[in-house]
């Protein structure tokens, strides 16, 4: 191997930086912070609006739920900031130590009226505590306030601009496609996304320059193979991200429509599934298909209908295996913390990974000695050179919003105002600048690009995260994949099904027939397990 383990011990001593700088080794650097101030050097954020639109001669307190290390710093600044504009209201960051913790937290203090829950939280989570999941239900029944109204009001923190003129149309867009088209459940602040990372040192010692089609990735990878790197691009268990954007290329046009919702169904909904009607994908607009809905049940009667082993999955699984090929031993079940790790200590050059880690990844190469420290940077691939068969148009990646913040519906008015004023001071330009900023100071997670207009990223930032916009994002495709749709019974012949296939020790046609078999049992349990009724005229009805 081209390089040891030895600096694995050195990067898991690191200590992460206070500051984060940029990683260029020659000259000095300008921190993040410095970066930023540079071109938008205006210090603390203030108001601009008159008089608060609650009584300032009472106090009260808003609270924001959120989950330990991602933002926590950040939320915490603001907070401060926020409570020296408007001493009258304490605002108390309510730091919660994990997933599991959160949920059941969203479970308990949404059991009553809500008078003593928190009064921001992530949205995605309380929506699986009490709506299965589904933020357009949540909404519907008065868990999370609808933000249509204040997108048009003024935000006192934004040189008095609409809240909305901070969001592109698309992204808010996407917003309500969350709740089926109804409702904004919350405003986007970053989205995240999966890129391929590289090591630019690597790159220009072998002479290779950035692919940008998929036929030059793999041919990349080869060089790099011949070179002497056995694991030219490091990855884990996520890659299945890949997988889901080749389904995307094959089903998105003629299978995609099949399993939308439809008039008719059970449960159709008029007012937020129009989108479904009548629908046909439209290659010159990749984002045509965001506010469409799919229907579970429709997707396992196509499964049941139409089979595993079909040329177009094998075409599928073809062109991922020409990169899985390229990945470590037992990828699959490797989780990212080693993929990052023969990134970092320079034993992969390449490496798929998701935009959460982009922040830790860069403080961990800032923190190495001179002699150890790289270059890095992001891309994505997005086409073919020459595309294959049953596959159409661009690939689309992964890209969905992150830091997924709402505000819970309370009773009280004057309450209720200065949460949303809240909202608004943390979601201007400024604010998300001040949170972005202290985040990575403090070497917090980010979830990825932020996606508030006016925030300013350092230069050696805005080219980490540059990489991880696709041409447009891809629907969930995995549930046609089949990857890691197989029962817990099944799971270990998955995985080592999934090993010999990346390392080209089974035949397609061999490994076609074993998939089938084991998606089949998948399927058979879903249908079984949730009361599908598989006749399209009485979809989405449980069986009783």
């Amino acid at each position: 191997m081209r390089k040891n383990r030895l600096l694995t011990g050195i990067l898991a001593g690191t200590m992460v930086l206070t500051t984060l700088t940029g990683f260029s080794g020659a000259g000095k650097q300008e921190t993040y912070t410095e970066a930023a101030k540079k071109v938008n050097d205006i210090g603390k954020v203030k108001a601009s609006s008159g008089s608060p639109a609650w009584d300032t001669s009472r106090e009260d307190t808003v609270t924001v739920s959120v989950i330990n290390n991602f933002y926590t710093a950040g939320e915490k600044k603001l907070a401060e900031d926020y409570m020296a504009l408007h001493p009258e209201t304490k605002v108390v960051i309510d730091v919660i130590s994990d997933n599991d913790a959160y949920t059941t937290k969203m479970m308990t203090s949404m059991s009553d009226d809500r008078s003593n829950a928190p009064d921001i939280v992530h949205g995605n989570f309380l929506a699986m505590a009490v709506s299965n999941d589904n933020m357009g239900i949540a909404a519907e029944k008065g868990y999370i306030y609808d933000l249509t109204e204040m997108l048009d009001e003024e935000n006192p923190y934004n040189e008095g601009k609409l809240v909305r003129d901070v969001f592109t149309e698309d992204d808010l867009a996407l917003v309500l496609s969350s709740s089926g088209g109804k409702y904004n459940t919350f405003l986007p602040f970053d989205k995240i996304g999966f890129a391929f990372f590289y090591n630019k040192g690597i790159f220009e010692d072998n002479g290779l320059t950035v692919p940008e089609t998929f036929e030059e990735l793999t041919d990349v990878c080869e060089k790099l193979q011949e070179a002497g790197y056995d694991v030219p691009l490091s990855a884990g268990g996520e890659s299945y991200r890949l997988l889901d954007s080749f389904a995307d290329c094959i089903y998105r046009a003629d299978v995609y429509p099949q399993v939308l919702i439809q008039p008719g169904d059970a449960l159709w909904d008029e007012a937020t599934m129009s989108a479904n009607k009548d629908f046909k994908f439209d290659e010159g607009n990749l984002y045509c298909d965001q506010l469409t809905v799919f229907s579970d049940e429709r997707e396992m009667a196509f499964a049941r209908e139409n089979g595993y082993n079909t040329e177009k999955n094998k075409a599928m699984w073809t062109e991922f295996q020409k990169i899985a090929r390229f990945f470590p031993d037992n990828w699959i079940s490797a989780d990212s913390t080693q993929a990052i790790t023969d990134f970092e200590s320079q034993m992969a050059p390449i490496l798929f990974q998701a935009s959460y880690n982009a922040g830790n990844i860069l403080a961990d190469t800032n923190a190495l000695p001179d002699d150890m420290k790289f270059e890095w940077a992001t891309f994505q691939i997005d086409s073919f050179e020459n595309t294959p068969d049953y596959f159409t148009g661009k690939i689309r990646g992964y890209w969905n919003f992150g830091n997924i913040m709402s505000i819970v519906k309370k009773d009280d008015t004057d309450h209720m105002e200065r949460v949303k004023d809240f909202y608004k001071f943390w979601y201007s330009p400024n604010g998300a600048q001040t949170c972005f900023e202290e985040t990575l100071n403090n070497g917090n997670y980010i979830q990825g690009p932020c996606v508030i207009e006016g925030v300013v990223l350092s230069d050696n930032l805005q080219q980490v995260l540059a990489g991880f916009e696709p041409v447009a994002p891809s629907k969930d495709g995995n549930w046609v994949t089949g990857f890691s749709r197989v029962t817990q019974a099944d799971l270990p012949a998955f995985n080592g099904l999934i090993n010999k296939l990346s390392e080209e020790k089974i035949d397609m046609d061999s490994f076609m027939d074993e998939m089938s078999g084991l998606y089949d049992n998948y399927v058979n349990d879903a249908i079984s397990r949730n009361g599908y009724d598989l006749n399209p005229a009485t979809a989405d009805t449980p069986k009783e």
